[in-house]
């Protein structure tokens, strides 16, 4: 939502620069809602420039801009004006893309033993992400998955994007050489 790496933003959550919403049972998630993801967006561009009280300041004029969406808002921020229309409509746009992609994609105990799936199949969603990593193309993914349309693959793709798989990656010993070719026996001569 924000192409910030996912390290800048959990620091920024650390930091409480941004605040986690909440969820059912009142615990916070490392979920942010729009403000900070606009407020995010903005400091990867403009946030440069401005100092730490500067970076306050721009998220205490965010607070006070009424509505979901900031279209037409000049901030300003001292010597800095700070348009934040484009900013919020990208961060709109992105946030509905998801939402369409949410509804592509089931989770469900019994399916994959509760991997996310495109409905409908049992199509890992990170599985096809990582095919797509390891340099398959689109085309090539939906020639191997039949049950794929564009749109969903599209869909799946995003999806995984944004709910990276959780827990420690894989590992692949034959990448980093430790695991040694097997020993040919020793002949003995009699």
């Amino acid at each position: 939502m924000t192409d910030l790496p996912e390290k800048t933003i959990q620091q920024a959550i650390d930091r409480e620069e941004v605040v986690p919403l909440r969820n059912r049972t009142g615990d916070r998630d490392r979920v942010l809602g729009y403000r900070d993801l606009v407020y995010l967006r903005l400091r990867n561009g403009a946030g440069r420039l401005l100092s730490p009280e500067g970076k306050r300041r721009l998220r205490a004029e965010l607070e006070q801009i009424g509505g979901e969406a900031c279209d037409s808002e000049i901030l300003n921020l001292g010597p800095l004006n700070l348009d934040v229309g484009p900013v919020s409509r990208e961060v709109q746009a992105r946030l509905e893309a998801m939402e369409r992609a949410r509804q592509w994609v089931i989770i469900d105990p019994a399916v994959r033993a509760g991997e996310p799936v495109v409905r409908g199949t049992r199509v890992s969603v990170h599985v096809v992400a990582e095919l797509q990593e390891q340099g398959a193309s689109r085309q090539e993914l939906l020639e191997d998955y039949p049950s794929l349309t564009p749109e969903s693959l599209e869909a799946a793709l995003l999806y995984a994007r944004m709910y990276p798989r959780r827990g420690r990656p894989r590992r692949a010993p034959w990448k980093d050489g430790e695991i040694a070719a097997p020993t040919p026996p020793v002949k003995e001569d009699a």
